[in-house]
């Protein structure tokens, strides 16, 4: 890196005149470690020579190192011939600046720990597509470019390398040619670097690439983050002994469900300035809840933020001057031809059907660990309706008898619900029946909670919950498939009570479900406590 070329202009009022006067940031780092500053020191006298005169000028000590982080910047530190493949990141965020994420500081704080080490000074962002891997690595980026980062990290650059454009080069030489180029060139600058690999398994699929990647955590120590999905961690990396041990992770969890506004509150500002379109507090609040439709069983942040990615573009397209719940809806697979061609008849037994799981599961009284993200009447996925709930983490540690029967309950109210306006059986409670009897099963192989004294003290299932079939005994199952009967049907029991007792909320919420098709768990909250007060 030239730091002799970079300058900072300083602007003198001089007889009334407004002067420039040019100081190379290597004299600013001098004149900085030569002072000899203490941890409480904020402000240095800063002397200029100006036109045969001293000129002594008071400043901050941050805006000098920033002014000298800058002008460095400005300066290219990647070769030509490399620049395809390597990206200076630090540079680039600091042209165009980004906020600051929010929501993983435990993350980021790991992230500068093991940065800091001297060696094994590498970082794996390890957790499930689109939970937030990339946005930590590019916030670290963030930091070093605004001297947000520890002190050692203020003259560091993030440089992102790009092995999937390498694997692309055809012929043969140039491609170990570039390797080799890329090798020397981060080797000869890793004291000055943090270098960023998004999706690590990239570094796996060449010989080239191993050996490159191999000597950077093992050899050179050089300052790495890079991200890798949860199975692909697990599979090629943790039990690859020659690389498990040099390495170190930080875990990335998918957020709780109110973690996610003030995660993505930045992009939404953008959205909304970029298209001049305006999304209320309830919306963003029901894109956010019903966002696991968006061909995903999860709610990542990335996943939320392409869905409002695409809302205010339909907004936009719509000439709207607002995101509504036709906008997040056009987002997701709905089956619209077959809800348009299904009769009222069956939207209404549909409605009946969802409201059942959902009134069971907020009076029983042991599952305590779960709230419903939306109720929907529109048929999605796999389902003719949908009642989504989600964990909350922490609330329950450990799971009763009384527990897994609230489940069964549960599952087995959509059931229940359907009879309070037909009298006839469908098929349409065929997976929730399922579910139920799983959990009977999974009760009584897994976990001991069996009334035979034989069974309260034996498991039947591997470590990855598969039952050993081959450990029980033919009279052992005919046991087991009358208790798993019993405790299915004391759960019936259980939901037809509550339904029973809650006839006439179930016929407000259906009702409304009818009328709205999709309700999230606040408006589901708001309409059961107006019930109450009524």
């Amino acid at each position: 890196m030239k730091k002799k070329e970079a300058f900072v202009i300083f602007q003198i009022n001089k007889d009334g005149q407004c002067q420039e006067a040019k100081v190379y940031t290597e004299h600013l780092r001098k004149m900085l470690n030569e002072a000899k500053l203490s941890k409480t020191t904020t402000e240095v006298e800063l002397t200029l020579e100006y036109d045969g005169q001293s000129i002594n000028l008071p400043i901050k000590v941050a805006d000098i190192r920033k002014l000298i982080k800058q002008s460095e910047l400005c300066i290219k530190m990647v070769p030509h011939h490399l620049s395809q493949y390597l990206i200076d990141l630090t540079n680039h965020l600091t042209n165009y600046p980004k906020a600051p994420i929010v929501g993983r500081n435990d993350e980021i704080e790991k992230v500068w720990f093991y940065l800091s080490q001297k060696t094994k000074n590498n970082v794996f962002l390890v957790g499930h597509t689109d939970v937030g891997k990339t946005t930590i690595a590019y916030e670290i980026a963030r930091q070093i470019s605004t001297n947000e980062c520890p002190k050692e990290f203020y003259e560091k650059r993030v440089l992102m390398l790009k092995p999937e454009l390498l694997l692309r080069i055809e012929n043969e030489h140039v491609y170990k040619r570039t390797v080799k180029a890329l090798l020397i060139f981060l080797v000869k600058h890793k004291k000055d670097i943090v270098l960023y690999i998004d999706k690590a398994i990239y570094m796996l699929t060449n010989e080239h690439l191993l050996i490159m990647f191999y000597s950077f955590i093992t050899q050179y120590h050089i300052p790495i983050i890079t991200t890798s999905d949860t199975k692909q961690f697990e599979n090629y990396f943790a039990q690859n002994s020659g690389i498990s041990k040099y390495v170190n992770e930080v875990y990335v969890a998918t957020p709780e469900m109110d973690e996610i506004a003030p995660m993505i509150k930045n992009h939404i500002f953008t959205l909304q300035k970029k298209y001049g379109i305006k999304i209320s507090e309830e919306m963003l609040k029901f894109g956010i809840f019903t966002s696991v439709l968006s061909n995903s069983v999860s709610k990542n942040p990335g996943r939320v933020i392409n869905v409002f990615d695409k809302a205010f573009l339909e907004a936009k397209r719509k000439e709207k001057d607002a995101v509504d719940k036709q906008c997040i809806l056009s987002c997701y697979n709905s089956y619209w031809k077959l809800y348009k061609n299904t009769s009222d008849e069956e939207k209404k037994m549909i409605a009946y059907h969802e409201t059942g799981h959902y009134v069971v599961s907020i009076m029983c009284q042991h599952v305590k660990d779960e709230k419903i993200a939306f109720v929907s009447i529109l048929p999605m996925m796999d389902f003719l309706g949908v009642n989504w709930p989600y964990k909350i983490l922490g609330k329950s540690l450990k799971y009763t008898k009384e527990y897994f029967l609230d489940q069964i309950a549960i599952y087995l109210g959509g059931r229940v619900a359907e009879k309070l306006i037909t009298s006839e059986d469908s098929t349409t409670a065929s997976s929730d029946l399922t579910q139920a009897s799983s959990i009977a099963e999974v009760m009584l192989t897994c976990y001991g909670l069996s009334q035979n004294v034989e069974n309260m003290h034996r498991s039947y299932v591997t470590s990855n919950y598969e039952i050993k079939d081959y450990l029980i005994s033919e009279k052992r199952k005919e046991e087991f498939d009358k208790e798993i009967q019993g405790l299915v049907d004391e759960g019936y029991r259980r939901a037809e009570k509550i339904i029973n007792e809650n006839k006439e909320l179930i016929e407000v919420i259906a009702n409304k479900l009818l009328e709205e098709e999709i309700l999230t768990g606040e408006q589901l909250t708001q309409i059961c406590n107006n019930y109450r007060n009524k």
